[in-house]
């Protein structure tokens, strides 16, 4: 029965994924019309903030309903933003990835992608220990503060430093 709770998961990826692309597609094709024509992989940036802003909203809403046991929609709620927010991010990044290292795009894909799984990894080493101190509100409000931590400058910095970072790279395109 508690199974049932990775619909909510579901559903937020699904949204995410859905509304995401077509969005990302419509922003870079916008800024790239207002930059004479030409693309660069920070017009991916923007739409990194409503994923930003999501996650740690979907987070403090999951851990303390929970904590509160409130009615099991409420938490699935927060899993669904949580989700949303998470596809979101995942999906600008990765097209910032690709379009900063076209050439190397695989390569640099599956670097992002081996990070990601060593995270995935060791979440489940230390979370229970996590969740044991703090419980579910302070314990998923640690991570809403890390992610407002790393999540909410990125987008602002990748905008402004992007081009810079990227003529220092010898992988990077262009």
């Amino acid at each position: 029965m508690g199974g049932l709770n990775y619909i909510s998961l579901g559903i937020g990826f699904f949204i995410g994924a859905q509304t995401s692309a077509p969005l990302q597609d419509r922003v870079y094709r916008y800024l790239k019309k207002r930059n004479d024509g030409v693309g660069i992989p920070e017009f991916r940036a923007p739409l990194m903030v409503p994923g930003a802003v999501l996650v740690p909203i979907g987070l403090f809403l999951y851990g303390w309903s929970a904590q509160a046991h409130t009615h099991w929609i409420v938490p699935n709620i927060g899993a669904t933003i949580l989700a949303g927010g998470t596809i979101i991010s995942f999906q600008c990044v990765q097209t910032y990835i690709v379009d900063t290292y076209s050439t190397y795009a695989a390569s640099a894909i599956g670097s992002a992608t081996v990070l990601r799984s060593l995270c995935g990894f060791g979440f489940p080493l230390w979370a229970p220990y996590l969740y044991d101190a703090l419980d579910y509100g302070w314990g998923n409000s640690v991570l809403a503060i890390i992610a407002i931590i790393l999540g909410w400058p990125a987008p602002i910095l990748l905008w402004k430093f992007g081009a810079i970072l990227r003529r220092k790279s010898p992988y990077a395109a262009g």
